[in-house]
């Protein structure tokens, strides 16, 4: 199994990648309107998201204990896996920034603004993993050690 969610999570970054690229083309930005309002708030707000994730993921359903994230297991399992839904989060994010930045927006463009929003979803995600990591440090374990087979197998 684990080398099915390696595939798949490797397949899910490069298509990021792609669509990233794909994103900035000018049909594909006709009828948007990024702006910086926007890329503040996303900022602002996903570090906050990454953490009330986790929290509810310990409150709610009693993992006391997360695993390293790797990328080697399902990454739809928020509630089940926190650190391993963000931590893939976070890798397409990134590679979607990095994709849209290939097509080299020029500043002040709709397109230039859509890569700030991505960049700045990756760069809270980056932000949400870090406060996350060192809030819960004392509940971070291996990524195999001590989960039920239930939460390895679920989904």
């Amino acid at each position: 199994m684990k080398i099915i969610w390696f595939v798949i999570n490797t397949a899910l970054v490069t298509a990021a990648l792609l669509d990233g690229y794909k994103s900035l083309s000018p049909e594909k930005l006709r009828n948007t309107n990024p702006d910086a309002i926007s890329c503040c708030l996303v900022l602002l707000g996903i570090p906050l998201v990454a953490l009330l994730a986790v929290e509810f993921s310990i409150r709610r359903w009693k993992h006391n204990n997360l695993a390293r994230p790797s990328f080697d297991r399902n990454p739809l399992n928020w509630w089940g896996d926190p650190l391993q839904s963000l931590f893939i989060s976070t890798c397409v994010m990134a590679a979607t920034a990095i994709g849209s930045a290939v097509r080299r927006p020029t500043i002040g463009s709709v397109g230039f603004w859509m890569f700030a929003v991505y960049s700045c979803f990756a760069l809270g995600l980056i932000i949400g993993q870090i406060l996350v990591y060192r809030i819960y440090r004392k509940n971070i374990i291996a990524a195999d050690a001590g989960l039920s087979d239930a939460r390895r197998s679920a989904w």
